[in-house]
């Protein structure tokens, strides 16, 4: 059996373990809380802090075929590099890239100088803008400004204006995709449809989309095509907006990502984690696989006494232990921390159908048991 040192026990770590578990692999997973939401998940869990590398974390990486950091963390990344290449262990991260795609100047920069779509910076253009730090990921301190005048004023209050960046706000539906591979070997995956909340923050990945063919074949060169530029070897993810028909790159990340994965492995029966680990483990992919196309929908709400709350990924690394429960609520699966009398929880769920329709009337189903319409099946 494929063993992974999952390392990071949150939300890219609750995706690793998740994904492991549907592949058959066993999941060893180290966190220095020892509170760490996904330790529920893991098969095997070990509390340590990697930046010291103690003998005892480095025997317990040891035990794996590979370590896959699932964390954004650079002192984290260092150290666990350092460990692989003194110990001879395989990691399924590529520090170059990430250091480039971690940075969302230094990314914006690579696309401007290649002329791959993106939206434009402030002030070569009109509001309203987004505003979000260069060195976080996803929906970290992202918020919106009216004006010219509000981002004026917001770089003018700011200590660090150079690590900020402002951009035109477009309209429009969002799409993920992945890519897995090393120069000359890329394979791109399902494009999942990214849902946010007044946060900015993914609430639901729903997949398959309605987009063309040739949309498809675009926005896949696209993502190839980036990948070719970090160099990657590895995974990576790139999220675009749909801004009147003009693809336009607002984010890529070479690391595993979260929530999508899981849509794509509902949707097409295609596991990332197996696929990431067969460039890591043998240099190559293994065959592909034959797709089924399901429609698949994965959701997160946060269930209080003041109701049921539709709510970005954040939720989830705010509660307890998570576990994963089949048939949950009506439910396909649900990854939670719920509790039996709990007045707060939270869970991500995931449902999935041959047709739109038989996945709409679950999500109903699932709605109305969570409001408190049913309590039956747990």
């Amino acid at each position: 059996m494929t063993s992974v040192a999952i390392v990071g026990g949150r939300l890219q770590g609750t995706e690793a373990a998740y994904l492991a578990k549907k592949a058959g692999m066993r999941s060893l997973m180290v966190d220095k809380d020892p509170k760490a939401p996904a330790f529920g998940l893991s098969d095997e869990k070990a509390v340590f802090d990697v930046v010291k590398k103690e003998k005892q974390l480095v025997d317990f990486l040891t035990k794996a075929d590979f370590i896959l950091p699932a964390l954004e963390n650079d002192g984290a990344h260092a150290a666990l590099m350092d460990i692989a290449a003194e110990h001879g262990l395989k990691m399924a991260f590529d520090a170059k890239a990430y250091s480039v795609t971690s940075s969302k100047l230094k990314t914006d920069l690579l696309m401007k100088e290649h002329q791959m779509p993106a939206p434009r910076y402030f002030p070569e253009c009109r509001g309203p803008y987004i505003v979000k730090p260069s060195g976080e990921s996803g929906s970290d301190g992202v918020f919106r400004v009216e004006t010219a005048w509000d981002a004026r004023r917001f770089l003018a209050a700011v200590s660090d204006p150079e690590n900020w960046v402002v951009q035109e706000f477009l309209a429009g539906p969002s799409y993920s995709i992945e890519v897995i591979g090393s120069p000359g070997m890329y394979r791109t995956y399902e494009i999942t449809q990214i849902h946010m909340d007044e946060s900015y923050d993914c609430k639901m990945v729903t997949v398959p989309c309605r987009l063309s063919v040739p949309v498809r074949k675009e926005f896949s060169g696209i993502a190839m095509t980036l990948a070719g530029l970090v160099g990657l070897s590895g995974i990576m993810d790139v999220e675009v907006i749909d801004h009147d028909g003009v693809l336009k790159v607002l984010e890529i990340d070479a690391r595993i990502p979260s929530q999508t994965p899981i849509a794509v492995y509902k949707s097409t029966g295609i596991n990332l984690l197996s696929e990431l680990a067969d460039v890591t483990l043998t240099g190559g992919f293994a065959k592909a696989k034959p797709k089924q196309r399901k429609f698949a929908a994965v959701e997160h709400y946060l269930v209080d006494d003041a109701g049921v709350h539709w709510k970005g990924e954040h939720i989830m690394g705010e509660g307890g232990t998570l576990l994963h429960r089949e048939c949950f609520f009506g439910a396909d699966e649900a990854i939670t921390d719920y509790e039996e009398g709990c007045a707060r929880w939270r869970g991500m769920f995931i449902n999935s159908g041959e047709t739109e329709a038989e996945l709409a009337d679950k999500r109903k189903t699932m709605l109305h048991m969570l409001a408190g319409g049913e309590r039956a099946g747990l």
